[in-house]
Order: structure tokens, then sequence, then C-alpha cells
């Protein structure tokens, strides 16, 4: 075999035109090139791929929008207005065109299960307002502080109420009631209603328990108490024949309650079964009996056997506010609502507010009675997450 023979087995075929251009060096270099220009094709295929995808989604998502409107609008078969609401339209979860489905779970854990009903974007607005109203406040304090009496007596006492303790919270659904402001009383009877049926008595003849009880004492407690109770009764689901709350109206003064004849308040008892009279009212624990009645409001529940089923006070009690609302905050298990007439500006003024915002209370309104020097504030009460603003 001749020489050109040999390097014609030694070297493997390329389709080349002399032997410079069939060497290795040339065919290793003709192989990289193909490599390369092979990768390039590739990437520019799967660009053009998820160009396409990303267009064919714009295409659907506004394809599904339009059908979604036309949906939601569209007549059901008799000419009424179709009511489904749940039918999904896309793979983002719309439904009928409208957005997706809003979440209410921060509302529902920062009240401790009070609000059910508000959106969380619109929870975290009002905790922003809150958090904005607290803040101010604390500057306020320091700025007004000369204003409050150590005495007890008023010092220019419209100048403080005007700067000091505002509303912070916005209960949208507050009804006022019998001169009281309370936040969504609706609420209320519902979660009574709820434990109600949930919560059926065990043993056969034990005492069905209602969940929700309110407490009356002060100069206008009768005609609140029925006010209230009146607002229950029209609103409010029976359960076993029974309402879902008690109305217990606690009158120390006779003249009060012998505005009610006897005949009148047998005729109450008889035909408004949830709603009671008792002949004390409130005193607190740092100051002793005077020659009328009074309890302590730690006793009254302890004797009536209501703790942990307090969802409203309403408290009028001429100044002793000052003092008692130190017992209200001590109870083991709190109220929901706290409405309390406060008199004057003592030099403990702040103490009390301060008081009531550390132990989870916030301010759903304030009003002004007669020529200033006294006012009607509500707070209700919410759980500790509420107050954490990094959210």
């Amino acid at each position: 075999m001749n020489s050109d023979q040999d390097w014609f087995v030694s070297v493997p075929y390329r389709p080349r035109y002399s032997a410079e251009e069939s060497s290795d060096f040339a065919y290793e270099k003709d192989q990289s090139h193909r490599r390369c220009m092979g990768r390039k094709r590739r990437a520019a295929t799967t660009l053009l791929v998820l160009a396409f995808l990303f267009v064919a989604g714009i295409v659907a998502r506004v394809y599904l929008f339009f059908v979604g409107m036309r949906i939601g609008g569209r007549l059901a078969e008799g000419g009424a207005m179709s009511t489904k609401t749940n039918e999904t339209h896309s793979l983002w979860g719309w439904r009928n065109g409208a957005k997706p489905e809003k979440k209410f779970d921060l509302a529902q854990s920062d009240s401790n299960g009070f609000f059910n009903a508000i959106p969380n974007d619109e929870w975290k607005r009002m905790k922003h307002e809150t958090m904005m109203a607290i803040d101010l406040q604390y500057g306020v304090i320091h700025r007004t502080s000369d204003l409050l009496s150590e005495s007890g007596a008023n010092i220019d006492s419209k100048v403080w109420w005007a700067d000091n303790w505002k509303i912070n919270f916005a209960c949208h659904d507050k009804v006022h009631v019998g001169g009281y402001w309370i936040c969504d009383p609706m609420r209320i009877v519902s979660l009574a209603n709820e434990y109600r049926k949930n919560s059926k008595p065990k043993r056969r003849g034990k005492k069905d328990q209602t969940a929700c009880v309110v407490y009356v004492s002060g100069v206008n407690e009768i005609e609140f108490g029925e006010q209230f109770f009146d607002y229950l009764r029209s609103r409010s689901v029976q359960v076993d024949g029974l309402l879902a709350c008690e109305i217990h109206i606690f009158a120390p003064n006779a003249e009060v309650r012998l505005c009610l004849t006897a005949k009148n308040l047998q005729a109450v008892h008889q035909a408004r079964d949830g709603l009671f009279m008792h002949n004390w009212g409130f005193r607190p624990k740092n100051r002793r009996s005077t020659g009328r009645a009074f309890k302590t409001l730690e006793n009254t529940i302890a004797e009536l056997k209501h703790s942990g089923r307090i969802s409203v006070l309403a408290l009028d009690c001429e100044a002793c506010e000052w003092d008692i609302y130190k017992d209200v905050l001590s109870l083991e298990e709190p109220i929901q609502q706290v409405l309390m007439q406060l008199h004057g500006t003592p030099y403990n003024a702040n103490e009390l507010f301060l008081a009531m915002q550390e132990t989870g209370y916030v301010i759903f309104n304030r009003e002004i009675r007669g020529d200033g020097d006294v006012w009607d504030y509500s707070w209700l009460k919410l759980a500790p997450s509420f107050f954490n603003w990094k959210y």
C-alpha cells in the first residue's frame, strides 16, 4: 500500500478539499463551531416558546376577565340575576370576574373572635390608625399634664378633655342604646347564640346558662337596661325559649328603684325573662361600704356566678370610676366592652386611660355630657396581638 493509501486509512474521512482543511485541528474547530451554533439555536427556540406562553397567558387572562364580566351580569333563566359566586373561571382563582376571595383571619384573631367580617387589608389600616392615635396621645400627655389637679378639683377641665384621650379605634357598627354607645351589639347576640347552640347541658336537670351577661349600674341604669333588653329581644334568635343575653340592673338608690311600683316591678319580672333587678351597687375595693347597699364588682360576679360571661359593663357611679377601674381590670376573666361615665379631671385621670390601654382596651366612642365636665366613654377589649404594630 502506497503512502497516499496509508494517509486515507489513518485519517477519518472529512469532506474537505485539501489536506490542511481535513487536519485534526480544522476538524475540532469545525465541531466547536457546530456545537456553538446548536446551543444558540436551542436558546433561541426556548426564548420563542417562553415568549409564546407569556403572550398566550396575557391573552387568556384578558379573555377570562371579559368572560367573567359577561357571566357576572348575565341574567339566569326566568329573568332573575344569577346568584352563583363560587364558580372558578381561571387558574388564578378568579370568581365571576371578581377579585380573589378576601381573608378575614387577622381581625378575628386580634379581636378574640369578636370581628369576623373585616378584610385583612382594612384591618391593617385600622391598626395603623390606632397606632398613630396612640403615639399622638403619648405626646399630648406630657404637654397637658399640668392641667390636672393634685387636689381633685378641676383646673380648666374643658382644655384637658379637648386634647386628651380621643377615639383611637373605629367601630363601624356601634349603636346608641339608652344613652350609651355599644360596639356591634348584633355580634354580641350572634356569639351568644352560637355558644348556646353548641354547649347544651350534658347532664339532665343542669341549668342552661347564657354566654352573654350585661351589667348596668348608675343613674340611668333602669332606662338603659330596659332599652337594651328590648333591643336584644327584637333582634335576638331565641334558643330553647331563652334570649341569648341576660340584663342585670343594679340600683342601690331607693328613690330610683321606687320609681317602679311593686306591681310594675313584678310585671317586669314576669314579662321579661332575662331582665333582673338587684338592690345594690358597685364600690371600689379600696373604699368601705356606705350606709346604702354596695358590693365590690368581684363579689357580685362570684355571688351571681357570672365569671367569664360578662359582655358589657355600663357604669355610672358618680366619680367612683377613678378608683373602680382597677377592679374592672383585675378580674380573672376580662369584660368585653366597658361603658363608663367620667366626671371631672382628677390628678390620676391619665392613669385610668393608660391602664385601660395597657390591658388591651381601645376607645371606640366618647361623648360629652352637660357643660363639658362629664364624658361618656366606650372601650372594647382586643387581643395582645392587635397592639403588635410590626405586621
